[in-house]
């Protein structure tokens, strides 16, 4: 009962934190969950909290890394592979050896294997903690990417490289080749633990909605039991079970998109459910250090009042190696970070328009080396009690160097990192009007809708997103007046050219005939893109249309055509007239050059296709739909995020159409 008493008073901290937080949304809210961590300490009022560093590590570390490894940007991770590797494993292995070595020669009377532990402590960073700092402004090209991946890795590296030295601390026993040994089979396990698990869950979630089980409930409950089995699995089998849980995540990740168009009612409440579970235990972390670290300090100046400033004086000290060790590593190894040779892989994902110098780049990702939640959970599961029930004498140093190691990377970021980054175009409005954001979202879930690999074959498909696409163009051309429907229409124009010299080259090269215009025509005709034409547009295009049937009439031509040619031919002026907008591409025009090829890519998706069984179209456009309203929660909700909708009014009118939009989808 106690325990239960403490868990709900650091669980309302976290609550008020949010509160905090919207009023002084300038300061992170860590830094106010720590407050009133502080606070609970100094309240007259006695808080029971037993720690157990096992279950932590199962109930709070696990679950946090699941959900790292399934948000991660998968596509971007892959691009940015090798100086992910370099940040989150290879400069974690220097920065324990170097730091661990360099702490023990400032405090000699620290054991090695511990010196190494507060190290590994120290390698996790938080790239949510730095999304919450930069925000507003303009990070190098490819930072974001490499440091959300860098978090996600060198967690799971940091951790294992902490337990080798944790076991090393008990047994008072250390051998490098063992060590070794250890980290490379538990890592192994580790994977293929997590590997096969994550494939066998993901298997029995779409085997159970292929069987027809409806129960919401059922899935959601095996989705959310998925890292705590995966880790304790791991674990039974001497494996990595963070390394597993990680795994676990990326697999679920790489397969969540085809699981959201499978059940996306499912997935909704999933991404819901987990998105709360992350934001408590967080929070929860942050308001256990601040309630913690005050009794450790009360601790040290109980027993060795002296010994505070020594150990406020090896934080600093520390504080400098890991930042000179990050900063000489990064400046290294510069061109492998800003210039990633992946030409497999072209994303583009530039977020500064002109190259930085080397220097410049290795300060702000060594500012970026923000440490938070993992590390601060690594802290408090440091032993009480060594080998025989050896007390750890340094148990509490550790925590506290930690722990002003966490507050010091935080200061340190939150007052240099505005200071080096150039601030992001401020909209005059501060931030998207009603309509805007609305026009966003629909462009976003027609982009999104048109990558699913049912596009090409689910043909509840062509209705679905020709109903947002037709929302999208109502909203455009009554606002005509704006710089975004004037571009929209001199692309418009490229397309069409693009089109029309397509065909000519198509009717040069004999590949198609009088029969095959007048067929394309009829597709033409059907297209959205010409129904919204003005009349002299449709004049030009029915003239143009009309010349090159004559041409094709008096050529010497094939006399039949067949549904393949046709496909060839609307696949053909959609590659021509894609590959020509791209060069018209720039920052400012994404979103109309999304729009204008998806005309084109519908009217592909629209050539007359054997209907299915109606129930089956029923169920097709149901989930269809089901995902587009998914797509525009999320979407929304990255908005609201990045600072785009500032007004609380305007998200809120969005989100209640976006619910009644889901009662629609869901009849």
């Amino acid at each position: 009962m106690q325990l239960l008493e403490a868990y709900i008073f650091f669980i309302v901290a976290v609550i008020l934190s949010s509160v905090i937080s919207m009023k002084i949304p300038k300061v992170p809210v860590a830094f106010i969950q720590i407050a009133l961590g502080v606070l609970l300490f100094l309240i007259p009022i006695t808080i029971h909290f037993e720690f157990s560093s096992e279950v932590f590590m199962l109930a709070v570390i696990a679950p946090l890394l699941f959900v790292e490894g399934a948000n991660v940007h998968r596509e971007k991770l892959l691009q940015y592979i090798k100086p992910i590797t370099l940040m989150a494993m290879a400069l974690v292995f220097v920065t324990v050896i170097g730091a661990g070595f360099f702490l023990h020669w400032v405090w000699p009377d620290l054991p090695m294997a511990a010196a190494f532990a507060i190290a590994a402590i120290l390698c996790p960073t938080d790239a949510v903690a730095v999304k919450a700092i930069t925000k507003g402004k303009i990070l190098p090209k490819g930072a974001m990417t490499i440091l959300e991946g860098e978090s996600l890795l060198n967690d799971a590296a940091g951790i294992i490289s902490f337990k080798i030295a944790i076991t090393a601390l008990i047994l008072h026993t250390f051998s490098a080749v063992q060590a070794i040994e250890q980290f490379v089979l538990s890592t192994i396990l580790g994977i293929l633990v997590g590997l096969i698990i994550g494939v066998m869950v993901v298997r029995l979630r779409i085997m159970l909605q292929t069987k027809g089980i409806k129960d919401n409930n059922t899935l959601i409950f095996i989705q959310l039991l998925t890292p705590f089995v995966v880790y304790i699995v791991a674990e039974l089998v001497h494996a990595s079970g963070i390394i597993a849980v990680v795994v676990a995540g990326l697999i679920h990740g790489f397969e969540r998109d085809r699981l959201v168009r499978a059940q996306p009612e499912v997935q909704m409440s999933y991404g819901q459910i987990w998105s709360t579970i992350s934001y408590v235990l967080n929070g929860f972390v942050f308001v256990i250090l601040g309630y913690i670290v005050p009794n450790v300090i009360v601790e040290i100046i109980q027993n060795e009042p002296e010994k505070l400033v020594f150990l406020l004086g090896v934080t600093v000290l520390i504080a400098i190696a890991i930042y000179v060790c990050r900063f000489l590593w990064v400046f290294a190894f510069f061109k492998t970070f800003y210039y990633p040779r992946n030409t497999r892989f072209s994303f583009n994902n530039d977020e500064t328009p002109e190259p930085m110098s080397r220097f410049h780049y290795a300060f702000i990702m060594t500012m970026c080396g923000i440490h938070g939640t993992i590390s601060v959970s690594l802290a408090l599961t440091l032993p009480v009690y060594l080998a025989h029930q050896q007390l750890f004498e340094f148990r509490n140093d550790l925590i506290f160097i930690a722990a002003m190691m966490v507050l010091l990377s935080l200061i340190m970021a939150q007052i240099v990192l505005p200071l080096v980054t150039k601030s992001a175009e401020i909209v005059p409005n501060k931030g998207l009007t009603f309509i805007d954001a609305k026009m966003r979202i629909l462009a976003e879930v027609i982009h999104r809708m048109k990558m699913t690999p049912e596009a090409s074959t689910m043909t509840s498909f062509g209705p679905v997103v020709q109903e947002y696409y037709n929302e999208y163009m109502f909203l455009l051309r009554n606002q005509s007046h704006r710089k975004d429907a004037k571009e929209f229409r001199r692309l418009s124009e490229i397309a069409s050219g693009v089109e029309q010299h397509t065909l000519e080259q198509l009717v040069q090269e004999e590949k198609i005939d009088k029969q095959g215009l007048t067929q394309y025509r009829i597709i033409v005709d059907n297209s959205q893109h010409f129904k919204e034409a003005d009349f002299i547009e449709k004049l030009k295009m029915m003239m143009k249309m009309f010349m090159l049937r004559y041409r094709a009439r008096t050529g010497k031509m094939k006399k039949h055509i067949d549904i393949k040619t046709l496909d060839q031919t609307l696949d053909q002026v959609y590659r021509n007239v894609s590959a020509r907008l791209a060069e018209e591409r720039n920052s400012q025009n994404v979103l109309e050059i999304g729009m204008i090829n998806t005309s084109y890519f519908t009217r592909i998706r629209s050539k007359s296709r054997r209907k299915p069984k109606e129930p089956k179209a029923k169920e097709q456009t149901r989930r269809m739909k089901l995902y587009a309203v998914y797509t525009q929660r999320e979407v929304l909700d990255e908005m609201v995020l990045n600072g785009e909708i500032t007004e609380h009014d305007i998200a809120v009118r969005l989100r209640e159409e976006i619910s009644y939009n889901e009662i629609l989808a869901d009849k």
